[in-house]
């Protein structure tokens, strides 16, 4: 028969006093860890170009935005056509969730569009779409096409 003599209880004592610093200082050496669990996102600009731009008829522009409304200062387009010397900035309006720009060719001359979408946030944060591979303004180009040539073109290739 074996006699206790104290020793073993101090080893759990120690051992008691050990786990028990840990707990209570848990989060000084958490610090120095990055949480896995952060992550900073980008606002989300979305805007899927269209198809084909007519010469003689509107064609809608729209920009989805996943940025809270009361956080938007403004949002433009900045475009031109092939004839105008400078970008022409619009302060677009929401409809139906989008921010929409209905661009008209009988209004503007010319035979294509360059066109770019900036939103500016109230805290001095400004976004714009789209965006190149060199971190720079890339505006879309859109050539305008005449609507008869253009479907005669696409019947024949599906025949």
């Amino acid at each position: 028969m074996k006699l206790r003599t104290g020793s073993d209880a101090n080893h759990y004592l120690i051992l008691y006093f050990v786990v028990l610093f840990f707990i209570a200082y848990s989060n000084a050496f958490a610090t120095g860890i990055p949480d896995s669990t952060y992550k900073k996102t980008l606002p989300l600009l979305l805007h899927r170009p269209p198809k084909v731009m007519f010469d003689d008829r509107p064609t809608l522009l729209k920009l989805f935005v996943n940025i809270p409304d009361d956080s938007i200062k403004t949002v433009s387009i900045f475009y031109k056509t092939n004839v105008m010397s400078i970008f022409q900035e619009i302060a677009l309006g929401k409809l139906k969730g989008a921010f929409t720009y209905k661009f008209d060719p009988g209004k503007q001359k010319g035979n294509s569009l360059s066109y770019f979408f900036v939103v500016q946030q109230l805290g001095d944060a400004v976004h714009a779409v789209p965006i190149g591979d060199s971190g720079k303004i890339k505006p879309y180009n859109q050539s305008l096409v005449d609507a008869i040539e253009y479907y005669e073109k696409r019947l024949k290739s599906l025949q």
